[in-house]
């Protein structure tokens, strides 16, 4: 069998019915020309159906001589409905459940990296068990493809926090000891509050701290992640869709 495009794939199984001992000089087999098979209708398999079947002539040449042999094919195609709902559905709700820690706020950092981690570990198990039906081969399937994308948007998605975590910085570092300098620049700028409360102007803006510029910078990139990582995660889901339409 074939599992390149598992579970999309198409099978041929073939039956073949050969003379041992007798030539085609003693016997020949030959198909009935109006009904040469009759197949039932109620046979049912639990991952494959029946498509079609065709019948075929396959006399082999031997050293010994000519032995009769007719051949049924039948082209059994993959069931998909098992593994849309035990396989790609769920692999796409628990990518989707990774993007939960793009609203979770950025110095929630149990919370988020527990949702990463779970969602990576739950995924992986998800693949072994699509695995575990399956003989090992050395090509790469369909499923593994899939699979693998779905993972790797997970652990982008870890690994997007570990961006945000790095810009929002350490907030709660060890204040500095006090400056001289500090002190005068202090007081020159409450003497120019003072002059300006005076004049009648208005207030200045606050000016943003270091580490508000940080956390705005941290809630940008969660910004971008919650628009970049569903549309990215969609165009691979419909291309992949689209390469395997004619296999449904």
């Amino acid at each position: 069998m074939n599992f390149l495009i598992y579970p999309h794939d198409t099978q041929e199984c073939k039956l073949q019915m050969e003379s041992l001992s007798h030539t085609t000089d003693d016997m020949i087999f030959q198909w009935d020309p109006e009904v040469p098979l009759v197949v039932d209708d109620n046979i049912e398999l639990p991952q494959l159906q029946l498509v079609k079947n065709y019948t075929a002539d396959c006399t082999q040449v031997y050293s010994t001589g000519n032995f009769t042999c007719l051949e049924v094919v039948f082209v059994l195609k993959r069931r998909l409905g098992y593994y849309l709902f035990h396989t790609y559905v769920p692999t796409c709700l628990i990518v989707i459940m990774s993007w939960v820690s793009f609203w979770i706020k950025p110095e929630a950092a149990p919370a988020r990296v527990t949702l990463g981690v779970t969602s990576l570990l739950t995924l992986s198990t998800q693949h072994a068990k699509s695995q575990a039906s399956l003989p090992p081969v050395s090509y790469l399937k369909a499923v593994d493809a899939f699979m693998s994308v779905c993972t790797i948007f997970v652990f982008m998605a870890l690994m997007e926090y570990c961006l945000v975590n790095i810009v929002l910085g350490d907030n709660d570092a060890p204040k500095p000891p006090p400056d001289p300098k500090a002190d005068k620049v202090f007081d020159l700028a409450a003497k120019k509050e003072n002059a300006r409360i005076l004049t009648g102007q208005p207030p200045a803006p606050p000016r943003p701290t270091k580490a508000q510029k940080a956390r705005l910078r941290a809630l940008n990139i969660d910004r971008c992640s919650r628009v970049g990582f569903p549309l990215f995660f969609f165009i691979l889901n419909a291309t992949y869709w689209v390469l395997f339409f004619e296999y449904l």
